[in-house]
């Protein structure tokens, strides 16, 4: 599986940050330090692309509003998808096209594990590398049996995305410390409010 999706608790590192735009990356360098937490780019990669970046502003520019657009896209995708929708449309074209660029780039390379695993061994860390590891794993999560565990959070004016990786499934928020603790202390208000 692609560094991308490395599982943190029962959720994909990447797959938690999908949240609707107002949450989104405002520029390059932001995407860089993003793309290095999640574990799509090495520290040496990071470095070589924030260079390429700063070389090539308008191939950068243009490189962030493609991922912005995909991101856009894969959200509106997994957010029908856990509401039972079907894909719409426009953002099923959107990550086509993504994972179509991705892929004819794409190889097998050696894995620390004495395998192998999915990456660009033959292409230089250009600006647009981002998108191809966003679209790679994205194609995987949707292409695999965790799509039915796709949910969005019931946290108010919250929207993140989550794969509900409990043993029942019933897992109702992107994270229990922020959006499952308000929820219960609104309830808590509530039950105080009613019977006082």
């Amino acid at each position: 599986m692609a560094r991308w999706t490395a599982r943190s608790s029962s959720t994909p590192v990447a797959f938690a940050s999908i949240s609707p735009i107002r949450s989104r990356p405002a520029h390059s360098a932001r995407r860089s330090i993003w793309s290095r937490a999640t574990g799509i780019l090495t520290p040496g990669e990071t470095a070589r692309l924030a260079e390429t970046a700063r070389q090539q502003p308008r191939a950068a520019d243009d490189a962030l509003a493609q991922v912005l657009s995909l991101r856009e896209a894969l959200y509106g995708i997994f957010s029908a998808r856990a509401a039972g929708l079907p894909a719409p449309a426009p953002d099923l074209h959107t990550v086509n096209k993504a994972i179509g660029k991705a892929m004819t780039r794409a190889g097998l390379s050696p894995s620390a594990a004495g395998g192998f695993q999915w990456a660009w061994p033959d292409a230089p860390i250009g600006v647009d590398r981002v998108s191809w590891w966003v679209a790679r794993s994205a194609a995987e999560l949707l292409t695999s049996a965790d799509l039915t565990s796709v949910r969005e959070c019931a946290g108010y004016d919250c929207g993140r995305l989550f794969v509900d990786g409990t043993k029942n499934r019933s897992r109702r928020w992107c994270a229990m410390a922020s959006c499952g603790n308000r929820a219960k202390g609104r309830r808590h208000y509530e039950r105080r409010k009613t019977a006082g």
